[in-house]
């Protein structure tokens, strides 16, 4: 992604100042290209991957800049600046119209005004602020503090809803005043008037939108195969190669098949070691349908540095677990190919959301809130007792009723609801963050921001889609022999999804080498690539915790003391999970994160 700015000032002078002032601050990372345009109040600058696609027309009165693929929907043609131009023409004022892909654009207009739109899912981040006739844009929070216009003050809600759920809620950052923009909304500054959020793309709510309830179960599936296939044709370029980032996992492995099958050019990426599960599944996968591949491995001593331009450049937008995953691997996304294609929100967008039912319960707020939501948080008890009444006063209770509200008015049915809230938040922050990192080595192709996906597989049947049974049959027939690999699943089960002869009759020696795998974890051998990365007390994390440390006396005038020392002891001192570390750690990451934030802006 772009890492971009845009103001708007009729005070050129100060204008200009601010330019210059974030020019030499805005790459995130070495090896971008900066460059920027200008219209009368109007300026945007950016640093972006040499390869990444742009766009950028300015005539007369009006500029308009695309950062990413903007596609027309149902369609493979990307948007270049001119086009999208007359589109904004036709109806300034009701903002722009959708479309697939990843991307932001924006547009400029003395008499219209500004309007900046993003994809479907909200992915690319949006942030701005406005006072009086200054409006300033941008897709990092970090750069507004230097406008002489803009107060940097703590926002109190902003940090309440990340140390909840782990992400924003209802646009709260870390700052007054700076909002980040809604998923499925664009942002329309009408000259001399407030800025307005216009809804764009709205997932359909009402339980009556079941249009192939009356197909059967096969029809589905063919349904499905048809939009998924049709998908990857219109957003990956033939011309081009794509790194796919294979996990061995069922997304990475089923878009594997289909790409392998349309002949498209691509070399895949697996993280971690040979030893690793994630590695022994992907890696068959890759061989199996002649894919050039390679691997990379995290280094523990880079956290450090990832923590670093989390904190300044996400502002804990998407929480504080992201610190091993996007930005270490840049230098080996630019190697491969000029576009990365994820399974990024895949799973939600083909499958639904995660199961979180047990036997005999049925589906609640209440247990959607408990067991995929604040489990990745701090439970509002243990955060009240954390959070300083004097400060604070009632936002928990108020960000958690705001966070119910938001869950009740997506649909009447309790399966979508739950299916809408994953995908619009807790995907769109704790997964699609990554795609923001990623760009800066390689631009992100991703499936899931597709409307015409996204309208079909949201209108199938529960039956269908419930725990990816659509999905999975999909591999099964379309891909047999992937189907018949070890599938990772995160766990030490590698069953696959079509298991051979051979293997059923290996079947008792399968369930020694899993109990064996378990043994070893209990040593301290952990073969799962993700407990390794996210492990709170690995060398990596020990390192950001001492990193974090010295600025405890920072936020003594928000937190209790005790409680947090309780939440986040001395780095020597190992964090003690019950059942998954992943999750059970996410909330004291976020503490460790705005220590580490508070550093330089509190």
């Amino acid at each position: 992604m772009a890492n971009f700015f845009v103001i708007v000032d009729p005070n050129s002078e100060r204008r200009s100042h601010f330019i210059k002032n974030i020019e030499s601050r805005l790459p995130p990372v070495d090896g971008l290209t900066i460059n920027s345009c200008a219209n009368g109040d109007f300026q945007a600058i950016w640093a972006i991957h040499p390869q990444a696609p742009i766009s950028c027309i300015v005539e007369e009165d009006e500029a308009v800049v695309i950062w990413g693929d903007a596609i027309i929907p149902g369609e493979s043609t990307r948007l270049d600046a001119k086009v999208l131009r007359t589109f904004w023409r036709e109806f300034p004022e009701q903002g722009l119209p959708p479309f697939d892909g990843f991307y932001a654009a924006v547009a400029y207009h003395p008499h219209f005004g500004l309007t900046v739109t993003a994809d479907i899912l909200g992915l690319f981040p949006i942030y701005y602020y406005v006072k009086d006739e200054v409006v300033l844009v941008a897709s990092s929070p970090e750069l507004f503090r230097h406008h002489p216009l803009f107060t940097a003050e703590f926002n109190p809600a902003g940090l309440v809803g990340i140390l909840l759920t782990n992400g924003l809620v209802n646009g709260q950052t870390l700052w007054q005043q700076i909002k980040r923009l809604d998923a499925g909304h664009c942002l329309f500054v009408p000259s001399k008037a407030p800025p307005q959020e216009i809804k764009q793309y709205e997932i359909p709510a009402s339980s009556q939108h079941q249009p192939y309830e009356n197909l059967s179960y096969s029809e589905h599936l063919e349904l499905l195969e048809h939009i998924i296939d049709q998908t990857l044709q219109r957003h990956t370029l033939d011309a081009q190669k794509h790194t796919l980032l294979l996990s061995g996992g069922l997304d990475s492995r089923m878009l594997a098949g289909f790409l392998h099958r349309q002949g498209k050019k691509i070399v895949t990426l697996t993280l971690g070691k040979r030893s690793d599960i994630e590695m022994q599944c992907a890696i068959p996968v890759a061989r199996t349908l002649g894919l050039e591949y390679t691997t990379a491995r995290n280094q523990l001593d880079r956290y450090p540095l990832s923590a670093e331009l989390l904190t300044q450049w996400e502002h804990l937008s998407s929480g504080f677990n992201g610190v091993v995953i996007g930005w270490s691997i840049l230098d080996h996304l630019s190697e491969l190919a000029p576009r990365m294609m994820g399974g990024f929100s895949l799973d939600t967008a083909t499958g639904g959301p995660l199961p979180v039912t047990r036997a005999n319960e049925t589906l609640s707020f209440e247990i959607f809130w408990n067991r995929a939501i604040n489990n990745w948080g701090i439970s509002p008890e243990i955060l009240n007792k954390l959070l300083r009444k004097e400060v604070f006063g009632d936002l928990v209770q108020e960000t958690f009723s705001q966070i119910r509200e938001t869950y009740f008015s997506y649909s009447d049915l309790e399966f979508r609801r739950s299916w809408w809230y994953e995908l619009y938040q807790r995907q769109r922050f704790h997964v699609g963050a990554y795609a923001w990192r990623f760009s800066f080595g390689a631009w992100p192709v991703l499936p899931a921001l597709d409307l015409q996906l996204l309208k079909t597989t949201l209108a199938l049947p529960i039956a269908t889609m419930y725990e990816r049974r659509a999905q999975k049959e999909l591999v099964c027939t379309q891909f047999p022999k992937l189907a018949q690999l070890p599938l990772d699943r995160n766990a030490f089960n590698v069953e696959p999804l079509l298991p051979s002869k051979n293997r059923q009759r290996l079947r008792r020696l399968l369930r020694l080498q899993q109990k064996w795998r378990r043994w070893q974890q209990k040593i301290g051998i952990e073969r799962r690539y993700y407990y390794q990365i996210f492990d709170i007390n690995n060398q990596g994390w020990q390192a950001v915790r001492s990193q974090a440390e010295p600025y405890r006396p920072l936020v003594q005038q928000l937190f209790h003391e005790d409680v947090l020392n309780e939440l986040v002891p001395p780095p020597n001192v190992p964090l003690q999970c019950q059942t998954d570390a992943i999750i059970e750690a996410s909330g004291i990451k976020a503490l460790l994160g705005f220590l580490l934030w508070s550093k330089d802006h509190l």
